[in-house]
């Protein structure tokens, strides 16, 4: 096999214990140097209660290769079968995987690269903390985001470890959180804890549509989660995603980066159009109004969580600009 293969984890089962076990066997793949791995979500033998596939899904959709896959044997398991609450809950974490396809497709051009893991471990991120080098239940994905998925049947509180020495933010509500190795949260079935580390940007499409291709033109939402010291950098890698044409250069990698109140944009490599960007939400901020090039912009400032965002800038995601934040 190759490193550029889509691998699964084996005949796994129907079971917490797999679903467990399914999270050291992925970050072992992945710091191995096989990032593109998953596990059958649901379990290949057996079939899975609506509570296990629902976790289970939550779980596989921030690892590399999602796929859902059982033997003939086992009943069926499409998620509306499970009734309507289950098939909402499914639904919404499959559309937070879509979303994140652009953060996520640039992860994998960067291991195609350099070989890093597309999932990691706690420790590969925070190399200098031994209480990390056993935490088996959470993972990165890449730099910027922690997953924590619920494990365990019936759980109604979690805790998360947030490690290191910078902010965290809740990505679903915005919340700013201090690194720990104990935030308890109160968990519900639509749980999904993930978090976005300070200092980072990442790139996401948050238009639903039936297929990733039928995304290719759609504008991206920059999610910016700033440091304690007002910085934050994040990259992005997009190309046709059809052809080898990018191996000649027809690809964009562009970076992103905020010091001193501006958000810059520049190149990395190669040359590709890519589309607009329709929304900039920085998270952790002090600044409530912002300009391009002596313009305006349109903005919102939530003054409790510290959130503003910045609406159509009028700018892409492959020309150089610099937004002033005032």
């Amino acid at each position: 096999s190759s490193g550029i293969n889509a691998e699964y984890g084996g005949d796994n089962h129907a079971s917490w214990e797999h679903l467990r076990m399914s999270i050291p066997m992925l970050l072992s793949l992945n710091v191995a140097g096989y990032p593109f791995v998953g596990a059958d979500v649901g379990g290949f033998f057996g079939n899975p209660s609506a509570e296990l596939l629902t976790r289970w899904y939550q779980a596989a959709v921030f690892q590399p290769f999602l796929r859902g896959h059982a033997h003939i044997d086992t009943k069926r398991r499409e998620p509306w079968l499970f009734g309507e609450e289950t098939t909402g809950h499914i639904r919404d974490a499959l559309v937070l995987r879509y979303q994140l396809l652009p953060y996520l497709y640039t992860l994998f051009y960067e291991a195609s690269v350099d070989n890093s893991p597309v999932m990691r471990p706690l420790w590969y991120e925070f190399p200098a903390d031994p209480k990390l080098h056993d935490n088996q239940r959470e993972f990165l994905v890449g730099p910027a985001l922690l997953s924590s998925p619920v494990l365990e049947s019936g759980e109604s509180t979690h805790y998360v470890t947030l490690p290191g020495d910078e902010v965290w933010y809740n990505y679903h509500t915005h919340t700013q959180h201090q690194p720990t190795s104990s935030l308890n949260l109160l968990v519900k079935m639509s749980s999904m804890p993930l978090f976005i580390r300070g200092g980072s940007v990442i790139a996401t499409k948050n238009r639903l549509r039936r297929s990733s291709e039928l995304m290719a033109s759609d504008p991206y939402t920059l999610i910016v989660a700033v440091s304690s010291t007002g910085e934050a950098v994040g990259r992005l890698y997009n190309d046709d995603t059809k052809t080898f044409e990018y191996q000649r250069g027809k690809m964009m990698y562009r970076e992103f980066t905020l010091r001193n109140g501006a958000l810059t944009n520049r190149g990395l490599a190669g040359t590709f159009d890519s589309p607009a960007i329709e929304r900039i939400v920085l998270l952790g901020v002090d600044k409530a109004s912002a300009t391009v090039d002596g313009r305006p912009l349109t903005v919102s400032y939530e003054k409790s969580k510290r959130v503003l965002t910045i609406k159509k800038p009028g700018v892409t995601a492959s020309d150089d600009w610099t937004i002033l934040l005032e």
